[in-house]
């Protein structure tokens, strides 16, 4: 059976043995260098990065391929979305339709930065252990005020972890229901409008079960947003300061451009 998106694969990489605030710490900034880079050569060096970072995870491409494939019908109405109705140069015209050149360099800054975002979180997600990662947002969350708002830094921990884990979930519902209704002789490709209803309904009703069956299951075990024990003692090494001095110092000179 086919792994799902976002899913950890086990392995003894550079990457995997780093400290898991390492992880998250390097996605939230690489995610604001992604959005904070104008110039196309900015972007290029952000791929150069994560194919440096990936040769170092010793992960196979189909990790990060299986992360992009889902979202690239949102990717692509992005990318004619600013194309067709971004106003500049106009390259040429199709009926109404007059995409431009200022289009055409938005659509593909755009869309670089989408792929980029997903593919970082791919390599971190396909690197971390899940519980691994909860436990290092609730080591940075730990400092913050948070009983002023009614929670604390277990449960917004617990409750991300969970947002994350269910997207592997998610994905491979949505297939699952594709398939019961093409069983069905559900054609998506003949009657798009006819198709969303047929595959959202049972989609979201699956969810929602999903939802139900997992807070059942986390009461009858006794599960409470108190102080918890974890598994993973973390600590930081020396590899994290020195990868983190490293991005630290590519951040900076990313900004320079």
């Amino acid at each position: 059976m086919q792994e799902p998106v976002f899913s950890y694969v086990p392995g003894d990489s550079f990457l995997h043995t780093l400290d898991p605030r390492t992880k998250l710490a390097a996605v939230m900034l690489l995610g604001i260098l992604t959005f904070r880079t104008e110039s196309f050569f900015g972007i290029g060096a952000l791929f150069v990065f994560f194919f440096a970072l990936t040769s170092f995870s010793g992960l196979p491409a189909r990790v990060f391929l299986r992360a992009v494939r889902p979202m690239m019908l949102f990717i692509i109405f992005i990318f004619f979305a600013q194309l067709f109705f971004t106003k500049g140069h106009v390259l040429t015209s199709f009926w109404i339709l007059h995409p431009s050149l200022e289009g055409l360099q938005n659509g593909l800054r755009l869309s670089a930065r989408f792929i980029l975002l997903l593919l970082f979180a791919a390599l971190m997600t396909a690197s971390t252990d899940p519980s691994a990662i909860t436990c290092g947002i609730e080591r940075m969350l730990r400092p913050l005020p948070l009983r002023w708002m009614g929670v604390n830094s277990f449960e917004l921990a617990t409750m991300m972890n969970l947002s994350i884990s269910f997207l592997p979930i998610l994905f491979e519902r949505v297939e699952r229901t594709k398939a019961a209704q093409a069983s069905r002789g559900m054609y998506f490709g003949k009657n798009p409008l006819r198709s969303v209803p047929a595959l959202a309904i049972p989609l979201i009703k699956g969810v929602i079960r999903d939802a139900e069956e997992l807070a059942l299951a986390m009461e009858s075990r006794g599960y409470q947003g108190t102080r918890r024990t974890s598994m993973h003692e973390l600590t930081m090494q020396r590899r994290d300061w020195i990868f983190l001095f490293a991005l630290i110092l590519f951040a900076a000179l990313m900004l320079r451009f």
